[in-house]
């Protein structure tokens, strides 16, 4: 999902203490809010009604309304995790340790389909997206991927792949803390077999996140 600098909500800027200049001048949260993604962790001044203000950390992001117009979605830290998925205890630890979650949850258009879940570890929230917004890549690092490693990508699962200089094994898994979706991991080969297995518990922790 692209937005339009033109289309910027600049008066729900301003509110947090922001002018024109300073969103023109936010280079590369700038571009993660057009390309659809939140923002870096930045400090903002919040006008209250009466004109008063507090400070107070969050990032940010960009959605769509129904008249075509963009409005701001502010993602504040949290003291607790606000669970809102009906995560269980079990499901929130794993949350907690960097762990995905894939299973159902209603979507914004009120239909029943797959999900991933991740924990922000900055703001305690719990980041969503459709499965079918994951854009899967056709190549990693060096490495193109067959239509099964897609798909194992896909489902959540850590995908395991020997660089083509043979000297690494690179380890991606669908990450949405990260703007294009997914991280990778490359461990140097000191003289260890071949580990072709996936798991999803073997690393740490992208379409939209909300």
């Amino acid at each position: 999902m692209n937005f339009d600098i033109k289309d910027l909500p600049y008066a729900q800027f301003e509110k947090l203490g922001l002018n024109r200049k300073d969103v023109l001048n936010m280079n590369e949260d700038l571009a993660a809010l057009l390309s659809g993604n939140r923002t870096s962790l930045r400090t903002f001044s919040v006008e209250l009604t009466g004109g008063q203000r507090f400070e107070t950390d969050a990032r940010l992001s960009l959605f769509r309304n129904p008249d075509n117009s963009l409005s701001l979605n502010v993602h504040p830290v949290r003291a607790q995790i606000n669970n809102d998925i009906g995560a269980t205890p079990q499901e929130l630890e794993k949350l907690k340790a960097g762990g995905l979650l894939v299973r159902d949850h209603v979507a914004l258009n009120g239909e029943r389909e797959p999900h991933y879940f991740q924990l922000d570890r900055e703001t305690n929230e719990i980041l969503k997206a459709r499965v079918r917004d994951f854009h899967v890549p056709n190549a990693i690092k060096d490495v193109v991927l067959s239509s099964d490693q897609k798909e194992q990508l896909r489902q959540g699962n850590v995908l395991e792949l020997r660089s083509k200089g043979g000297d690494e094994i690179i380890r991606a898994r669908v990450d949405l803390n990260e703007p294009r979706g997914f991280t990778t991991k490359p461990d140097q080969l000191l003289g260890q077999s071949e580990s072709r297995g996936v798991s999803s518990e073997e690393i740490k922790p992208t379409g939209p996140k909300r």
